[in-house]
This record gives structure tokens, C-alpha cells and sequence, in this order.
């Protein structure tokens, strides 16, 4: 589910991408003074997109520095601090332990589990802090298991679990802006599950893997159909965007959620055009 909120370099200045990795360093370094160094492996995208929608929104104090860290040892980074910050260090956490916890469920993948212990300690302590969450990324791993067990190849089901989930992550504080946060958070949700689907459709059926996307991917039409659902999610999502008074930092946001986003659906669709051509 990780992944998929990545941007587009060569449409970014300079500054917004020194900028947008200031953000992304800046939660690495929270993550490690948070929950603990070895934690840092649930940084992504997706989580550094949230810090700069809810920096944006909410304009708290941000504390800038350069620092080193030890995967960059090379010169000083930018890296930026604020509750924004802190609160999707928090939500890496929690939302990386279910989701190694996930994959050990569903494949018996050791390493998943060795990963889901490493995080277990600063996963309880985040789910302290943001019970309303964790109860929501509970809730959605429990409720998929189901789904997935019955087999059920309703796109919806499993999609709509995603966009409810993540909803709720979207959520930082119950205000004015809490129905466009979840409104957003609920259709970029359905994007990035589907997104998965349709990239993972060769190992998934390799694997016998739940994936409701699988009777659907013999048609001619398949990329097609798939484009359009996907942009009808990104549509309403950007729509929900669009409302909220955001400024500092809003071209980066639309990097990411107009460009970036479709990456990697981009790169599945010219590897199989490429496989069928050989």
C-alpha cells in the first residue's frame, strides 16, 4: 500500500524539491527520535505527503536545520520539525506494523515478521497517542482478512475498506477542514489500492493472491478501464484538495497528487505493452 505518492522530479524547481525533501528527511528524523531508529525503515511517500498537507493547512511553528544522517553522512540536509511532522512519524509507525503484520499473515514472509517486531514497541506507544487511528488501521486489516477470505471480486469492497482507513489518518484534528481531509483521504485511499492491484496482477496470480482485479485482466480494454476508474478517484480527491485554503507548499502537493501519483500505474502499463510486444 506504500509507494504509490511518490512525485515527478523533472517537473519540479529546484527549491521544491530541496523543499519536499526537507519534509521527507525531516520525518525520517522524527520517525528515529519518536519511535526509535531502527523504525526509520517505515518512512515512504505517502506519509511525507501528509506532513506538507497538514504544514499547509494548519501553518504551524516549523524549526528548520541542516543535519547529518547516517544514510547521508556526506554533507548536511535540510530537515524540517513541526507537530505536523511528528504526528506522521507517528501514523509510519502504526501503519507500517499492520502492514508488515499483513504480509506475514497473508504470504508467511519471515522477514515481514522480523520487520512487524522491530516496530511493535513504537507502534503501541503511537497507538497511545492516536487511538481514533489505530483503531481505524485495525479495524481495516481485520475487515480485509475477511473479504479476502471470501474472495469477494467486488472492486469496491476492498477499495472502499483503503479509502475509510485511510480517511481517518487524514484526520488530525476534528475542525472545519475534518470532512474535506476525509473526503480526500477516502478516494486517494480507493487510488492507491487499486493502483496496487493493477501492478501487482502477475504476481498476484502467480501466488494465488487475493486481487479483485484478476477476472478483469484478460479483457482488451483492461489498461483503459483501469485509467478511467483511476482518474474518477483522482477527479473527486482533487476536488476535495482543492477546497482546502492551502498555499505554502501546494504546487509540490500537485506534483504529486496530478503527476507523481500515476507513476507507478504508468510504469505497469508500458512494462506489459513491452512483454506483449516481445
Amino acid at each position: 500500500m506504500l509507494g504509490v505518492m511518490t512525485f515527478r522530479k523533472d517537473e519540479m524547481k529546484f527549491r521544491e524539491f530541496d523543499r519536499y525533501r526537507g519534509y521527507y528527511c525531516g520525518l525520517c528524523r522524527a520517525i528515529g527520535s519518536r519511535c526509535g531508529s531502527v523504525c526509520r525503515m517505515a518512512l515512504s511517500y505517502e506519509m511525507t505527503f501528509l506532513a506538507l498537507l497538514h504544514t499547509s493547512l494548519y501553518e504551524p511553528e516549523t524549526e528548520s536545520g541542516m543535519h547529518r544522517c547516517a544514510l547521508h553522512p556526506v554533507g548536511k540536509r535540510l530537515m524540517l520539525s513541526n507537530e505536523a511532522i511528528d504526528y506522521c512519524a507517528d501514523l509510519s509507525a502504526l501503519v507500517s506494523y499492520y502492514d508488515l503484520r499483513d504480509g506475514w499473515d497473508d504470504e508467511k514472509r519471515a522477514d515481514k515478521l522480523a520487520a512487524s517486531a522491530l516496530l511493535k514497541r513504537a507502534a503501541v506507544r503511537a497507538g497511545e497517542r492516536l487511538p481514533r487511528q489505530k483503531e481505524a488501521v485495525e479495524r481495516y486489516v481485520r475487515t480485509l482478512h475477511e473479504v479476502e477470505a471470501k474472495n469477494d471480486q467486488n472492486l469496491d469492497v476492498a477499495a472502499n475498506l483503503t479509502g475509510e482507513m485511510l480517511a481517518e489518518l487524514y484526520v488530525m484534528r476534528e475542525d472545519v477542514y475534518a470532512r474535506d481531509l476525509r473526503e480526500l483521504g477516502y478516494y486517494l485511499g480507493k487510488f492507491i489500492y487499486l493502483c496496487d492491484c493493477y501492478e501487482d496482477i502477475e504476481r498476484d496470480i502467480k501466488k494465488k493472491n487475493y486481487n479483485p482485479l484478476i477476472a478483469r485482466s484478460e479483457s482488451e480494454h483492461f489498461a483503459a478501464d483501469c485509467e478511467q476508474m483511476l482518474s474518477d478517484m483522482m477527479a473527486r480527491a482533487a476536488m476535495a484538495f482543492e477546497r482546502l485554503p492551502l498555499l505554502e507548499d501546494a504546487e509540490i502537493m500537485r506534483n504529486i497528487l496530478y503527476s507523481g501519483i500515476w507513476l507507478r500505474f504508468e510504469n505497469a502499463t508500458e512494462r506489459r505493452k513491452a512483454k506483449k510486444e516481445q
